[in-house]
């Protein structure tokens, strides 16, 4: 068992995951995630499906992947070279030669549809343009008797009737207040940022649920000030997360699952969640209102 493995091992156990909770997020097979947690890099398909199943899990449980790769570079399954082939001259030459005389067998019956579809087109304009006899000739135009009916005759004349002039009543003015929840304005990989327009500091809550358990790591923007709240919710009696009138116009909160929160509320407006990614850096950006 490898130290990397060790140490995937118990921060699945200190979230309360099982092996099949893990395999239900991340769509690695559980022999694979075992296979992982054990060091036993042979029962995994091949060494790049290695690094990459070890990013997935690492993600899942809401760590930093570079951070991880750094610390524990000398347990990284090593990347093979993938050898090249290289093709002979005559076996390039049978396979040019082989390309070359499909080509010629097909492009007789080719030539000869294109003959067949020009000799038709140019048979039915002919046939089109012949003269058939006099058909587009125009009917006649009944003759004029010289009799003129007035159709207007002992018609009594209606008098316009006045309408009156409609009132129209003044629009209601629409409140700018923006209501109900807050959208996703950029989406880039694993990051969502929401914007809020207020004057307010910024007031969030995070509803966190039993199963599955999530990390919550919640910070401002320069990821250097101290965490503003517990890094592990599920392990704490502080349920929802509350940060009241952050000093800072950007909070960046890290959720290792998401299907473990029930819902964020941001100065009294709900976030739209998103299903995936599942390990999500939510940036919830408090703009200037107009």
């Amino acid at each position: 068992m490898t130290e990397l493995g060790t140490f995937l091992k118990q921060r699945r156990e200190a979230s309360g995951l099982t092996l099949d909770q893990i395999q239900q997020t991340t769509k690695i097979q559980k022999r694979y995630i075992i296979a992982i947690e054990e060091g036993d890099y042979k029962n995994l398909p091949g060494s790049f499906y290695a690094r990459a199943f070890i990013k997935t899990y690492a993600e899942s449980l809401g760590l930093d992947v570079d951070e991880l790769y750094e610390t524990y570079a000398k347990d990284l399954p090593k990347i093979e070279p993938q050898p090249t082939v290289q093709l002979s001259r005559k076996q390039t030459y049978s396979k040019a030669s082989e390309t070359s005389s499909r080509v010629s067998r097909w492009v007789p019956k080719v030539m000869l549809v294109l003959v067949a579809f020009l000799l038709m087109t140019a048979v039915y304009y002919v046939v089109r343009n012949l003269d058939f006899g006099d058909q587009n000739a125009s009917p006649a135009e009944p003759s004029n008797s010289g009799v003129t009916i007035d159709q207007n005759k002992d018609v009594p004349k209606e008098e316009p009737v006045e309408e009156e002039p409609v009132e129209e009543e003044p629009a209601e003015e629409e409140t700018a207040e923006e209501t109900g929840p807050i959208a996703v304005a950029t989406t880039s990989g694993a990051d969502l940022t929401y914007e809020i327009a207020t004057a307010d500091k910024l007031t969030t809550e995070i509803h966190v649920k039993e199963s599955p358990a999530t990390y919550v790591g919640v910070r401002d923007t320069s990821l250097e000030g101290p965490f503003l709240a517990p890094e592990y919710p599920n392990q704490s009696k502080q349920n929802p997360i509350v940060i009241e009138d952050a000093e800072t116009d950007t909070l960046r909160i890290r959720i290792g699952l998401i299907g473990g929160v029930e819902k964020i509320v941001v100065n009294g407006r709900e976030l739209e969640l998103a299903d995936s990614p599942v390990t999500q850096n939510i940036f919830v950006k408090r703009v200037d209102a107009e």
